[in-house]
């Protein structure tokens, strides 16, 4: 009995740990973070261990969300396009939306003037008729419906009164989503400029490093003949190591610093990458007229930590007889 209780404390206590990972605020709290001891080699293996089992809990985190997502949003084209067709005044059954999809050219023409004919109150013979007339014949005719659907609508005032708060609530929505969509791409580009101008250096250094290495060898290479044993080997293995501690010294603190300022706009923008979702949801009701969220806000985030953590990975300088 014992044995069966410890085994279910321990099956929920591995759910709750993986539960942490659902809010990308518990990753935040998590990241390691680049010091000058990743030089080291046991601290530079443990802080690529670290990474890694981060790296490996977001990505099963980001894979179960796109998962529920894909679920979620099964039928939603259908469902969307049935509720544009309902708003613009169209009355289309499930297997109508089927129909269309498989239909001929032809079969697609049909179902459209029938739809006309019931939205209108026009017969196939007049949308026939309208179809043969001259480009001025169309536009009087054009014009003349124009007058009788504004008629409608002052006759009529709450007719459309809904539709159009709809397509209004959509359009701010939609622009909402545009504007933090440019302000996280202006974070994103100005930390792709910055990794893009510290490349540079690091290859000069790298460059530097390989130099510095042959250099190493080269002063060296009289000695061979030399049975110093254990003493040479040390002894050049002392002046390479010197040379990798010079290029990642160099190199680390810039690639930290530059990373810290990704890491603290990152997190400053936590609120509308999760934002985003949300705005993705209420977009996505209002074009399906569901209330079905398909999207569990907290997966843009999860994503942009993702993209973070891959960076960490890439230390700036190769390991090498490190100690």
């Amino acid at each position: 009995m014992k044995t069966k209780i410890t085994f279910i404390c321990f099956m929920f206590f591995g759910l709750a740990l993986h539960a942490q990972f659902v809010h990308p605020e518990i990753v935040v709290n998590e990241m390691p973070v680049i010091t000058m001891n990743v030089c080291k080699k046991e601290v530079r293996e443990q802080f690529l261990k670290q990474v890694y089992k981060l790296k490996t809990e977001v990505e099963e985190e980001i894979t179960l969300r796109k998962g529920k997502l894909k679920a979620n949003s099964k039928g939603m084209d259908e469902q969307a396009a049935k509720n544009m067709m309902k708003q613009s005044g169209y009355n289309v059954s499930d297997a109508d939306i089927q129909k269309m999809k498989t239909a001929s050219k032809e079969e697609k023409q049909a179902m459209a003037m029938a739809m006309m004919q019931q939205n209108m109150n026009m017969s196939v013979d007049e949308a026939k008729k309208v179809s043969k007339m001259s480009k001025d014949g169309q536009k009087a005719w054009a014009e003349g419906m124009s007058t009788e659907m504004m008629a409608d609508a002052q006759a009529n005032p709450e007719k459309n009164k809904a539709p159009k708060k709809n397509n209004m609530n959509m359009f701010e929505l939609a622009q909402e989503q545009s504007q933090i969509a440019q302000k996280i791409q202006l974070v994103t580009r100005k930390f792709d400029e910055q990794l893009e101008e510290f490349n540079k250096l690091k290859e000069k250094t790298l460059n530097e490093f390989e130099a510095c290495l042959k250099k190493v060898d080269k002063d060296y290479a009289n000695k061979i003949n030399f049975d110093l044993g254990s003493t040479y080997a040390e002894a050049i293995e002392y002046q390479k190591n010197s040379c990798y501690q010079t290029c990642c010294g160099f190199l680390t603190p810039k690639y930290s610093s530059i990373l810290l300022d990704r890491f603290n706009a990152m997190i400053a923008l936590g609120d509308d990458y999760n934002r985003l979702d949300v705005l993705t949801n209420e977009l996505t009701c209002g074009t399906t007229g569901s209330n079905k969220k398909v999207i569990e806000p907290g997966l843009t985030y999860l994503e942009a930590l993702l993209d973070y953590i891959v960076h960490l990975q890439e230390l700036p300088a190769p390991y090498f007889l490190t100690k």
